[in-house]
Protein backbone atom coordinates (compact mmCIF):
# COMPACT_ATOMS: atom_id res chain seq x y z
CA UNK A 1 0.00 0.00 0.00
CA UNK A 2 2.87 2.40 1.15
CA UNK A 3 3.97 1.86 -2.43
CA UNK A 4 1.27 2.48 -4.43
CA UNK A 5 0.50 5.80 -2.28
CA UNK A 6 4.28 7.18 -2.76
CA UNK A 7 3.72 6.47 -6.60
CA UNK A 8 1.03 7.96 -7.12
CA UNK A 9 -0.30 10.82 -4.49
CA UNK A 10 3.35 12.14 -4.22
CA UNK A 11 3.05 13.45 -8.05
CA UNK A 12 0.58 16.48 -6.44
CA UNK A 13 3.41 17.50 -4.15
CA UNK A 14 5.16 18.32 -6.70
CA UNK A 15 5.52 21.74 -8.88
CA UNK A 16 3.95 20.17 -12.32
CA UNK A 17 1.09 18.39 -9.75
CA UNK A 18 0.89 21.89 -8.27
CA UNK A 19 0.21 23.70 -11.94
CA UNK A 20 -2.30 21.21 -13.15
CA UNK A 21 -4.37 21.25 -9.88
CA UNK A 22 -4.27 24.99 -10.15
CA UNK A 23 -5.25 24.87 -13.92
CA UNK A 24 -8.45 21.86 -13.46
CA UNK A 25 -9.43 24.50 -10.64
CA UNK A 26 -9.47 27.60 -12.65
CA UNK A 27 -11.35 25.71 -15.40
CA UNK A 28 -14.14 24.51 -13.20
CA UNK A 29 -14.49 27.48 -11.69
CA UNK A 30 -17.18 30.10 -12.24
CA UNK A 31 -16.46 32.80 -10.91
CA UNK A 32 -14.03 35.15 -13.05
CA UNK A 33 -11.82 36.47 -9.95
CA UNK A 34 -10.93 33.26 -8.55
CA UNK A 35 -10.54 31.79 -11.90
CA UNK A 36 -8.04 34.57 -11.97
CA UNK A 37 -6.34 33.96 -8.99
CA UNK A 38 -6.04 30.41 -10.20
CA UNK A 39 -4.43 31.23 -13.40
CA UNK A 40 -1.95 33.58 -11.99
CA UNK A 41 -0.77 30.97 -9.18
CA UNK A 42 -0.55 28.42 -12.09
CA UNK A 43 1.58 31.15 -13.98
CA UNK A 44 3.72 31.92 -10.85
CA UNK A 45 4.47 28.20 -10.14
CA UNK A 46 5.91 27.78 -13.80
CA UNK A 47 7.56 31.01 -13.47
CA UNK A 48 9.40 30.17 -9.96
CA UNK A 49 9.61 26.09 -10.66
CA UNK A 50 11.02 27.09 -14.59
CA UNK A 51 13.51 29.92 -13.15
CA UNK A 52 16.64 27.86 -14.41
CA UNK A 53 18.81 30.20 -11.63
CA UNK A 54 16.96 29.34 -8.85
CA UNK A 55 16.37 25.60 -9.87
CA UNK A 56 20.32 25.32 -10.15
CA UNK A 57 20.37 26.97 -6.87
CA UNK A 58 17.93 24.15 -5.34
CA UNK A 59 20.40 21.77 -7.00
CA UNK A 60 23.36 23.13 -5.74
CA UNK A 61 21.92 22.80 -2.09
CA UNK A 62 20.42 19.37 -2.36
CA UNK A 63 22.07 17.11 -4.32
CA UNK A 64 25.23 15.19 -2.90
CA UNK A 65 28.38 16.54 -3.93
CA UNK A 66 31.20 15.04 -6.95
CA UNK A 67 32.88 12.40 -4.90
CA UNK A 68 36.10 10.98 -6.07
CA UNK A 69 37.94 7.59 -5.60
CA UNK A 70 41.38 6.56 -5.93
CA UNK A 71 41.71 4.47 -9.38
CA UNK A 72 43.40 0.90 -8.52
CA UNK A 73 43.83 2.09 -4.83
CA UNK A 74 45.08 -1.04 -2.68
CA UNK A 75 42.59 -0.75 -0.50
CA UNK A 76 39.92 -1.24 -3.15
CA UNK A 77 40.66 -4.85 -2.90
CA UNK A 78 36.84 -6.61 -2.64
CA UNK A 79 35.08 -3.55 -2.91
CA UNK A 80 31.87 -3.98 -4.44
CA UNK A 81 29.60 -0.87 -6.18
CA UNK A 82 26.07 -1.47 -6.03
CA UNK A 83 24.70 0.44 -8.55
CA UNK A 84 20.89 1.67 -8.23
CA UNK A 85 18.63 1.25 -11.74
CA UNK A 86 15.93 3.94 -12.47
CA UNK A 87 15.82 5.51 -16.03
CA UNK A 88 19.10 3.69 -17.31
CA UNK A 89 17.53 2.00 -20.13
CA UNK A 90 15.02 3.72 -22.73
CA UNK A 91 12.36 1.01 -23.30
CA UNK A 92 9.63 3.42 -24.66
CA UNK A 93 11.07 3.41 -28.08
CA UNK A 94 10.42 0.09 -29.86
CA UNK A 95 13.61 -1.42 -31.57
CA UNK A 96 12.90 -2.72 -34.96
CA UNK A 97 12.90 -6.61 -35.83
CA UNK A 98 16.39 -7.72 -37.53
CA UNK A 99 16.75 -10.42 -39.76
CA UNK A 100 16.22 -14.12 -38.98
CA UNK A 101 19.17 -15.54 -37.32
CA UNK A 102 20.56 -12.11 -36.04
CA UNK A 103 20.33 -11.66 -32.22
CA UNK A 104 18.54 -8.22 -30.69
CA UNK A 105 19.62 -8.60 -27.40
CA UNK A 106 21.90 -5.98 -27.18
CA UNK A 107 20.35 -3.35 -29.14
CA UNK A 108 18.98 -1.02 -26.62
CA UNK A 109 18.90 2.64 -26.11
CA UNK A 110 20.00 4.34 -22.87
CA UNK A 111 17.43 6.83 -20.53
CA UNK A 112 18.76 9.88 -19.07
CA UNK A 113 19.65 8.57 -16.31
CA UNK A 114 22.22 6.14 -17.64
CA UNK A 115 25.33 8.27 -16.16
CA UNK A 116 24.57 6.28 -13.25
CA UNK A 117 25.73 3.39 -15.56
CA UNK A 118 28.88 5.29 -16.56
CA UNK A 119 29.82 5.93 -13.34
CA UNK A 120 29.96 2.40 -12.54
CA UNK A 121 31.76 1.57 -14.89
CA UNK A 122 34.19 3.88 -15.10
CA UNK A 123 34.94 2.07 -10.84
CA UNK A 124 35.39 -0.83 -12.73
CA UNK A 125 37.54 -0.03 -15.34
CA UNK A 126 40.34 1.84 -13.09
CA UNK A 127 39.75 -0.82 -10.46
CA UNK A 128 38.18 1.14 -7.49
CA UNK A 129 35.68 -1.56 -7.86
CA UNK A 130 36.09 -5.38 -8.88
CA UNK A 131 32.48 -6.31 -8.88
CA UNK A 132 28.94 -4.55 -9.74
CA UNK A 133 26.11 -5.40 -7.42
CA UNK A 134 22.94 -3.92 -10.02
CA UNK A 135 19.63 -3.63 -7.58
CA UNK A 136 15.72 -3.08 -8.89
CA UNK A 137 13.30 -4.70 -10.28
CA UNK A 138 10.18 -3.47 -11.96
CA UNK A 139 8.85 -0.48 -10.30
CA UNK A 140 5.24 -0.20 -12.80
CA UNK A 141 1.95 0.20 -11.52
CA UNK A 142 -0.73 -1.40 -13.41
CA UNK A 143 -2.29 1.66 -15.03
CA UNK A 144 0.99 3.17 -15.97
CA UNK A 145 2.94 2.94 -19.44
CA UNK A 146 5.36 -0.36 -19.09
CA UNK A 147 8.64 1.37 -19.46
CA UNK A 148 11.21 -1.36 -18.92
CA UNK A 149 10.62 -4.69 -17.02
CA UNK A 150 13.94 -5.82 -17.07
CA UNK A 151 16.17 -2.44 -16.93
CA UNK A 152 18.80 -4.69 -14.03
CA UNK A 153 19.58 -7.43 -17.29
CA UNK A 154 19.65 -4.73 -19.69
CA UNK A 155 22.53 -2.42 -17.68
CA UNK A 156 24.32 -6.20 -17.30
CA UNK A 157 24.26 -6.13 -20.92
CA UNK A 158 25.69 -2.73 -21.81
CA UNK A 159 28.20 -3.28 -18.83
CA UNK A 160 29.03 -6.50 -20.37
CA UNK A 161 29.60 -4.93 -23.79
CA UNK A 162 31.37 -2.08 -22.57
CA UNK A 163 34.04 -4.98 -20.59
CA UNK A 164 32.51 -5.72 -17.58
CA UNK A 165 33.59 -9.49 -16.97
CA UNK A 166 29.83 -11.68 -16.55
CA UNK A 167 31.28 -12.58 -13.48
CA UNK A 168 31.50 -9.84 -12.09
CA UNK A 169 28.29 -8.25 -12.19
CA UNK A 170 25.52 -10.09 -9.46
CA UNK A 171 21.81 -8.89 -10.18
CA UNK A 172 19.13 -8.30 -7.22
CA UNK A 173 15.84 -8.09 -9.24
CA UNK A 174 12.94 -7.80 -6.31
CA UNK A 175 13.61 -4.21 -5.08
CA UNK A 176 10.75 -1.78 -6.35
CA UNK A 177 12.08 0.97 -4.54
CA UNK A 178 14.91 2.84 -2.54
CA UNK A 179 13.85 1.19 0.59
CA UNK A 180 13.85 -2.33 -1.11
CA UNK A 181 17.22 -1.68 -3.09
CA UNK A 182 18.73 -1.33 0.43
CA UNK A 183 16.56 -4.30 2.41
CA UNK A 184 17.37 -7.05 -0.60
CA UNK A 185 20.95 -5.96 -0.88
CA UNK A 186 22.52 -5.92 2.09
CA UNK A 187 21.80 -9.84 2.54
CA UNK A 188 23.85 -10.30 -0.89
CA UNK A 189 26.80 -7.78 0.75
CA UNK A 190 26.85 -10.49 3.80
CA UNK A 191 26.75 -13.37 2.39
CA UNK A 192 28.32 -13.29 -0.54
CA UNK A 193 30.84 -11.02 -0.07
CA UNK A 194 31.23 -11.03 3.41
CA UNK A 195 31.02 -7.13 3.76
CA UNK A 196 28.56 -4.51 5.15
CA UNK A 197 30.71 -1.91 2.85
CA UNK A 198 29.46 -1.14 -0.86
CA UNK A 199 30.37 2.08 -3.28
CA UNK A 200 27.00 3.45 -3.64
CA UNK A 201 26.31 4.55 -6.89
CA UNK A 202 22.93 6.62 -7.93
CA UNK A 203 21.89 10.13 -8.90
CA UNK A 204 23.18 12.83 -7.07
CA UNK A 205 20.04 14.15 -6.63
CA UNK A 206 18.84 10.91 -5.17
CA UNK A 207 21.70 9.84 -3.34
CA UNK A 208 20.37 11.43 -0.01
CA UNK A 209 17.75 8.81 0.42
CA UNK A 210 19.79 6.30 -1.03
CA UNK A 211 22.56 7.15 1.69
CA UNK A 212 19.82 6.86 4.49
CA UNK A 213 18.11 3.55 3.51
CA UNK A 214 21.67 1.67 3.15
CA UNK A 215 22.56 3.02 6.51
CA UNK A 216 19.26 2.17 8.10
CA UNK A 217 20.38 -1.85 6.86
CA UNK A 218 23.22 -1.31 8.22
CA UNK A 219 25.23 -1.20 4.95
CA UNK A 220 28.35 1.56 5.32
CA UNK A 221 28.14 3.11 2.02
CA UNK A 222 31.07 4.99 -0.17
CA UNK A 223 28.61 7.60 -1.93
CA UNK A 224 29.56 7.96 -5.67
CA UNK A 225 26.97 10.21 -7.44
CA UNK A 226 26.51 10.59 -11.01
CA UNK A 227 23.73 12.12 -13.41
CA UNK A 228 23.97 15.73 -12.07
CA UNK A 229 21.03 18.54 -12.59
CA UNK A 230 22.87 21.41 -11.09
CA UNK A 231 25.42 23.24 -13.07
CA UNK A 232 28.25 25.51 -12.74
CA UNK A 233 26.39 29.29 -11.47
CA UNK A 234 25.65 31.97 -13.97
CA UNK A 235 24.03 34.86 -13.67
CA UNK A 236 22.45 35.52 -17.12
CA UNK A 237 19.67 37.74 -17.31
CA UNK A 238 17.72 35.09 -19.74
CA UNK A 239 17.91 32.47 -16.73
CA UNK A 240 16.29 35.00 -14.07
CA UNK A 241 13.59 36.62 -16.30
CA UNK A 242 11.92 33.85 -18.69
CA UNK A 243 11.21 30.45 -17.35
CA UNK A 244 12.83 27.39 -18.94
CA UNK A 245 11.20 23.64 -19.49
CA UNK A 246 14.02 22.04 -18.80
CA UNK A 247 14.31 23.71 -15.61
CA UNK A 248 10.63 23.16 -14.56
CA UNK A 249 11.62 19.18 -15.47
CA UNK A 250 14.85 19.22 -13.29
CA UNK A 251 12.38 21.40 -10.27
CA UNK A 252 9.81 18.36 -10.76
CA UNK A 253 12.27 15.41 -10.07
CA UNK A 254 14.11 17.48 -6.76
CA UNK A 255 10.75 18.48 -5.08
CA UNK A 256 9.70 15.11 -5.87
CA UNK A 257 12.79 13.31 -3.93
CA UNK A 258 12.49 15.89 -1.06
CA UNK A 259 8.78 14.73 -0.57
CA UNK A 260 10.21 11.77 -0.81
CA UNK A 261 12.49 11.55 1.74
CA UNK A 262 10.28 13.46 4.02
CA UNK A 263 8.10 10.42 3.14
CA UNK A 264 10.45 8.19 4.20
CA UNK A 265 11.67 9.54 6.77
CA UNK A 266 7.95 9.31 8.49
CA UNK A 267 7.36 5.82 7.26
CA UNK A 268 10.50 4.81 9.51
CA UNK A 269 12.83 4.08 6.29
CA UNK A 270 15.45 6.18 7.14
Amino acid sequence: MFYFFSKTISYFLTPAGWLVTALVLAFFTKKIQYRRWLVGIALGVFWLFGNAFLTNELALWWEYPIQTITPGSTDSTGRVAVLLTGGMINGMKEMPSLPQGQNSDDRFLLGHEADRAGQALYLYKTRAVQKILISGGSGNLSFQPKSVSDEGQMTARFLQIAGVRPDDIILENRSRNTHENALFTAPILRKRFHTSQCVLVTSAWHMRRAIACFQQAGITVTPFPGSFLSRQRTFVPGEWLLPHEEAFFDSYYLVREMVGYATYKLAGYI
